[in-house]
């Protein structure tokens, strides 16, 4: 079974911690894979901070990934993190990213704004 594959046995078993490991294999494909994979279950606090530090990854598509997820599972205190690298980020692909994760976060929590 190769890498790829297992990520999808660990989001089908809702292995967090597993997939957290994964979403930082050397190899591309299989981070996107692990990272894509904790947006689709329950965040839990270890894996959502993993993420949140993942967060200045130097390639913009595995920040993009990282944040699509957080939107997908994330809380307030995603939220909070999100705004934060809003005022920070250069790339508009991961700019764009975040507005969507952000405007969903607040539509399942009723935000603030």
């Amino acid at each position: 079974m190769g890498k790829i594959e297992k990520v999808e046995k660990l989001v089908e078993k809702g292995k967090t911690d597993k997939l957290a490991a994964m979403a930082q294999d050397k190899d591309k494909e299989v981070r996107l894979a692990a990272i894509e994979g904790l947006g689709k279950i329950p965040l839990t606090e270890d894996s959502q901070n993993i993420l949140i530090r993942m967060i200045e990854d130097p390639d913009p598509e595995i920040r993009k990934a990282i944040v699509t997820s957080l939107g997908l599972s994330g809380d307030s205190y995603v939220e909070t993190h999100l705004r934060l690298l809003l005022s920070q980020e250069k790339d508009a692909g991961v700019v764009a990213a975040i507005r969507e994760a952000l405007a969903k976060i607040e539509a399942r929590t009723g935000g603030a704004d």
